[in-house]
């Protein structure tokens, strides 16, 4: 069947009472709070807009301190030898001693059984 058919039998129904009323009403109090909106909407971001700047503005301004720190040693004459070198410690770790002692030790078993049998619930392992 199709379903402008069905529509076609149906009977027309009326809007509930004051319905008309109180949908006006509800479009002019969304149209009395939409500055207030917009208001918030523009102080969200451009208090989050300072903040982006702010911030871009800390790294910017720290950037030259940061990097004046790593500088001031090769300003004030230092070695070049001394500056470039570069202690690596490197230590070999063996986890073979772990691994024996470990495998010579007895295994320990875990016996999982309901304690209770008064328990409602299914215990799960």
């Amino acid at each position: 069947m199709n379903p402008t058919e069905l529509l076609n039998r149906m009977e027309p129904v009326a809007a509930p009472p004051g319905f008309e009323a109180r949908v006006l009403d509800a479009l002019r109090e969304r149209r009395r709070a939409l500055p207030a909106l917009r208001r918030a909407r523009v102080y969200r971001w451009s208090v989050s807009g300072v903040a982006a700047l702010l911030l871009v503005g800390f790294i910017t301004l720290n950037l030259p301190f940061f990097r004046g720190a790593a500088r001031s040693g090769a300003a004030a004459g230092t070695n070049a030898a001394a500056r470039s070198e570069v202690v690596r410690l490197n230590e070999p770790v063996d986890y073979r001693g772990d691994l024996r002692s470990a495998s010579y030790e007895p295994g320990t078993i875990y016996i999982l059984e309901q304690v209770s049998e008064a328990s409602n619930r299914i215990t799960r392992y």
